[in-house]
């Protein structure tokens, strides 16, 4: 069977699953530091079916990852042999009732925060600067300045890939913690519900703004990055650390470690996958001696 027939048959079957298959797309085209070799893709524009989709490429033995927005994602320069599950977007991502919000996950994380606070809804003003999508602020509990997505959930629907199904829960208490949550990696994140606080739009507007110039003065918001590269370790800063050991504007190949905030990496120059992961591992290196820290990256990283 040639390789064209093989594209046909699947693309039929993903259609009936209500998705778009996508081949060999280019991974730099769907992260934020622009990196990453082809992958094929489905887009899954019918949630319904996710179990039935993920069933049929398990018992053909696909590999597959799920792929949000990307913002926090570091994918290897290679040709990937697994296959990307990628949530549509749709016209009603947001829908109120009251000072409850269910949001799907494929949403832009800012976008939902700005039109919760036209709503008069607030409690998630110093994410509207975060990248990414709400399902990728889901599973990582995104937060900046004081506040974190994790606090106002109040129910999650996902697709368990242990079970088979979708499900809606309550999390428990420990299901979000700092820059980490309990659910499964291949966990599917679908919707949420958010319980947000009343406030008044001019007041919920002028947090965003100090926010905003805040994280305008301290971060490269015009670079290509991922966000900050390591957690920080209990009581400490990484950046600080980073910026103690003279690192900022180091650079291995087209990467370099931000003037701005040292626990930045930018893809500045045309940077490959390799390059970055060669700075992480220098900048780890130089910690680990200079401070006795192991540092843990808050990036994920995909090698093959």
């Amino acid at each position: 069977m040639s390789q064209l027939v093989q594209e046909i048959g699947i693309a039929k079957e993903m259609a009936a699953f209500g998705a778009e298959w996508l081949p060999a797309v280019p991974m730099s085209e769907h992260t934020s530091l622009e990196v990453g070799g082809r992958a094929d893709m489905v887009r899954v524009r019918d949630l319904r079916h996710i179990p039935e989709l993920v069933e049929y490429l398990d018992e053909r033995g696909i590999p597959w990852r799920f792929l949000g927005g990307g913002s926090n994602l570091l994918i290897s320069d290679d040709d990937r042999s697994d296959v990307m599950i990628h949530l549509a977007r749709g016209p009603s991502d947001v829908v109120f009732d009251g000072n409850r919000v269910q949001v799907s996950a494929a949403a832009n994380l800012g976008t939902a925060v700005l039109q919760c606070a036209k709503k008069n809804l607030g409690g998630m003003e110093g994410l509207v600067g975060v990248p990414g999508t709400v399902g990728g602020a889901l599973r990582m509990n995104a937060g900046a300045y004081g506040q974190q997505i994790g606090d106002v959930v109040r129910t999650l629907t996902l697709y368990r890939h242990a079970t088979g199904q979708i499900e809606t829960i309550h999390p428990e208490s420990g299901s979000f913690a700092y820059r980490h949550t309990s659910f499964a990696p291949d966990d599917i994140m679908l919707s949420v519900f958010l319980e947000l606080a009343e406030r008044p739009y001019s007041e919920i507007l002028e947090r965003i703004k100090q926010c905003n110039v805040k994280r305008r003065a301290s971060q490269p918001i015009n670079e290509k990055s991922a966000g900050c590269i390591f957690k920080n370790p209990p009581g400490g800063s990484t950046g600080k650390m980073i910026d103690e050991l003279g690192l900022k504007g180091s650079r291995v190949g087209g990467a370099v470690v931000s003037e701005r905030h040292a626990n930045f990496i930018v893809n500045r120059y045309h940077a490959k996958a390799a390059d970055i992961l060669k700075l992480i591992e220098m900048i780890r290196e130089r910690i680990l001696k200079a401070f006795g820290v192991e540092l843990e990256e808050e990036v994920i990283i995909w090698k093959n």
